[in-house]
């Protein structure tokens, strides 16, 4: 069985010549109307899109309550102006990108300086350390050093044993020294 494809018939066009002439009107009359209702709806569209915008707006802004001090003072639309593409929300994250930009620069530059200034500090304290290992390594020249031994340690029991010889050595140590 072979399947023929049949054609839909054909409207009917009237025989009538005063139906054939209004035909161009009523074909332009439905094109406005038909571009009419489409303006229409996409008003329509438009004002229900814009409402629910407002209405997104107005939920940000009461869960972000510096949003209208930041646009009172102008900080939006400074952002807004640095770069077009952004609308309110787009600027206030942009304030708030460059206000966290900032603290971190400034946390930054002051953990620096506090860093050098640690720095400097232990290189100081190396240093005097280092200065001062050197005048202890140092001997101090007095008279009589290097001659030897004493002769009252080398016989401390003539002179009353080795304490009363260290006692005694301490003390005039303490006179010269104005102790």
């Amino acid at each position: 069985m072979e399947a023929t494809l049949v054609a839909p018939p054909e409207p009917a066009v009237s025989a009538a010549p005063g139906l054939s002439a209004a035909e161009p009107f009523f074909t332009e009359l439905e094109k406005r109307l038909d571009a009419l209702l489409e303006n229409r709806l996409d008003a329509l569209d438009a004002k229900r899109r814009e409402g629910e915008r407002q209405a997104l707006m107005d939920r940000f802004a009461a869960e972000h309550p510096d949003l209208r001090s930041l646009a009172a003072d102008g900080s939006l639309e400074a952002q807004q102006r640095a770069n077009g593409l952004l609308d309110d929300v787009g600027a206030y994250f942009a304030h708030h990108l460059q206000a966290a930009r900032q603290e971190h620069a400034a946390a930054l530059e002051a953990a620096r300086q506090e860093a050098a200034a640690a720095a400097e500090a232990r290189a100081m304290e190396r240093f005097r350390a280092k200065g001062l290992a050197r005048t202890l390594s140092v001997a101090p020249a007095e008279a009589g050093r290097g001659r030897g031994v004493d002769p009252d340690l080398a016989a401390p029991e003539q002179f009353g044993g080795i304490n009363a010889v260290l006692a005694a050595r301490l003390a005039a140590r303490r006179r010269s020294a104005g102790i």
